[in-house]
């Protein structure tokens, strides 16, 4: 493996944070005029540090798919506001925070034509406004605007939202002046209404609310000027691509989304100024000759999130030359300013790889900041590794039908997440460079891994395999499994961690990894026996269908298939379903366990033991409406 200590000297922490308040000067809204503006902008500071990088355009056009994913028009803005009109008082503003105005919205203009703005306080259930007349109205929710696309079948005009995401770690109260970035995500399908509305901070908003009520309780509503100047259009999407070359065309990746509204800084202008800084030192040091050539080619793609990974993978398509690939997404923030630790996420057990040991070891790497008074290593970052899950670009590179090992560094908890106060000054420059750091480590030892290295990463395998197995021990031991799934899960790792050493082989080449697969058989061998533990989760043998899957890459979003004349299939699966929550991290293992040999029961048994709940129900449902919609055939 290559020394880190020159990479740590070569990045520059001033560099870093120039990045991030450049980009983030950039409204990076998806498929925009603004979002190919901070492209444009990329590709000079790519320029200015003699990198070889170039843009990729793609069709945004509603009738283009990209895999698995619908595209979407172009949306172009130029001014936004909402007034209020007695009291006068302008309420939201897209010249002063463009966050402000819901993104992809509809134009308006009711400047002259004040209308009627109605509070919806009792909740998300059309029920309980049965009687109220919303046509030709703007509505004040208190909720996501994704729990109310009824009141545009009740006429409404718009939408007014103060809503605040919370979670455990943070709550309204904590970004009481902050505003919540918020967007439509238009189908283009008939009958879809026409969106568009504004987003207040929950201090304006509670403040809003009150006017509203006295309004209310003297018989009348206030009246807001709504204006809108947008367009949507058929238009491009772009990606930057930035190559360093190998001696051969096998690739690693590195992979961060551009996109998100100004400011957003840790989100994710800090995955963009950690890659680009990482091609940068890597790119200088092999010119100037103190690091050579790396055996295969390193390349960045920087992208609207999943909407430009679905579509630079649907045009690059020997995904057989991908070694593997690191997807930074949030990666900057202060960690004195309730940001959590550095996470790197694995990649599903779908897809068995030593990327994950690698990645693990560039994480050591980069954490050595700094010494104990023994002298050895210490990190002065927090960071730590978490089981996969999803939520950016790492899962479509993971999907086993493109099979290229995607890890993820990535940051939570995040208190400024999604939201206006996203800035600057949350970004950390010593965080940033950790970050850069793994990726630098990454990707320039797997671009030049040998047999020599394999050692290294059979050494971080034995962390792995303690932690998965602590894990479900813990499970057990908690109460949370029971002994037949814990002995089932404990049989179920021994064969993901004997595939993950058999991938050795796509990394390197030939290599003898009997020792080794000796070693993890007789490892878990002895704590099956240790803890008399039995395969004995239960195999429903009466679900003996086997799929194929016909189709490439992850699935984006359900909904996108209405558009093919799938609505009433969709409809009726997701009344089966019930509540949405009970699909929750279940979707793509299913998907990613079809392989043209299991049975329906067997996939049912393998998402629950990677998943720890009885996820039979939900598996046959899933495959049936994937059958429904024709991803999946059935093998004869």
């Amino acid at each position: 493996m290559q020394d880190s200590t020159i990479f740590a000297a070569a990045v520059s922490e001033k560099r870093l944070l120039n990045t991030v308040k450049e980009v983030s000067n950039f409204h990076r809204i998806q498929a925009s005029p603004m979002y190919r503006e901070a492209a444009e902008h990329v590709m000079k500071i790519c320029a200015k540090n003699g990198l070889d990088a170039k843009i990729l355009s793609y069709e945004a056009d509603p009738d283009v798919w990209y895999l698995q994913s619908k595209m979407f028009k172009e949306w172009s803005i130029k001014e936004a506001y909402l007034d209020l009109v007695d009291p006068e008082m302008r309420l939201a503003d897209y010249s002063h925070e463009a966050i402000s105005v819901i993104q992809k919205s509809y134009p308006i203009d009711c400047r002259q034509n004040p209308v009627d703005l109605v509070l919806l306080d009792k909740g998300a259930d059309p029920r309980a406004y049965e009687d109220l007349d919303l046509n030709g109205k703007f509505v004040f929710i208190r909720g996501h605007i994704r729990q109310y696309p009824w009141v545009y079948e009740k006429g409404a005009l718009g939408i007014v939202t103060d809503y605040i995401m919370e979670t455990s770690n943070r709550k309204r109260k904590d970004l009481y002046q902050s505003l919540t970035y918020t967007s439509y995500w238009h189908t283009h399908i008939e009958g879809e209404p026409e969106g568009r509305g504004f987003v207040l901070s929950p201090e304006a908003g509670d403040k809003l609310a009150e006017l509203c009520r006295k309004a209310r309780e003297e018989g009348k509503y206030l009246q807001v000027r709504a204006y809108i100047d947008s367009a949507l259009y058929n238009g491009h999407i772009e990606d930057v691509e930035v190559t360093i070359p190998g001696k051969d065309d096998k690739t690693v990746y590195l992979s961060a989304h551009l996109c998100h509204p100004r400011s957003s800084c840790n989100d994710n202008a800090s995955g963009v100024s950690a890659t680009l800084e990482a091609m940068n030192v890597m790119n200088r040091l092999i010119k100037d000759g103190k690091i050579p050539q790396p055996q295969h080619t390193i390349k960045l793609i920087l992208i609207p999130e999943f909407t430009g990974t679905f579509a630079y993978l649907s045009d690059h398509t020997e995904y057989d030359k991908g070694l593997g690939a690191m997807n930074l997404d949030m990666v900057g923030g202060k960690q004195t300013r309730f940001y959590g630790p550095i996470t790197l996420t694995r990649t599903p057990h779908s897809t068995p790889s030593l990327n994950n040991e690698l990645c693990m070891y560039a994480l050591e790497q980069a954490g050595r900041e700094a010494s104990s008074l023994a002298g050895d290593p210490v990190a002065l970052t927090n960071y730590r590794v978490e089981p996969h899950s999803g939520g950016s670009d790492h899962t479509v590179y993971c999907d086993p039908t493109v099979n290229i090992p995607c890890c993820m560094l990535g940051q939570w908890p995040d208190l400024n997440y999604h939201t206006a106060t996203d800035t600057l000054d949350v970004i950390d420059p010593a965080v940033l460079k950790f970050s850069c750091l793994t990726a630098i480590n990454f990707a320039y030892n797997l671009a030049n891994l040998t047999c020599d290295d394999v050692p290294q990463l059979f050494a971080k395998q034995d962390e792995h395999i303690i932690a998965e197995k602590t894990a479900y021990l813990q499970k057990y031991l908690d109460g949370k499994i029971d002994k037949a799934m814990f002995g089932s899960a404990m049989y179920r790792l021994k064969d993901y961690f004997l595939a993950c050493t058999d991938s050795v082989t796509k990394l390197v080449g030939e290599y003898d990894t009997s020792a080794e697969k000796a070693r993890i058989e007789a490892l878990f061998d002895g704590w099956i026996k240790a803890y008399d533990l039995q395969d004995a989760y239960p195999l429903d043998e009466t679900l003996n269908t086997v799929y194929h899957r016909d189709f490439v890459g992850p699935i984006q979003q359900l909904s996108d298939y209405e558009a093919l004349g799938y609505g009433e299939v969709l409809k009726a699966y997701n009344e089966k379903i019930g509540d949405p929550w009970k699909m929750m991290g279940l979707a793509d293992n299913i998907t990613n366990s079809i392989d043209g040999k299991r049975t329906v029961g067997e996939i049912a048994r393998l998402v629950s033991l990677d998943t720890c709940r009885d996820a039979k129900e939900q598996t046959v449902l899933y495959l049936g409406l994937l059958e429904d919609l024709k991803l999946i055939s059935r093998v004869q």
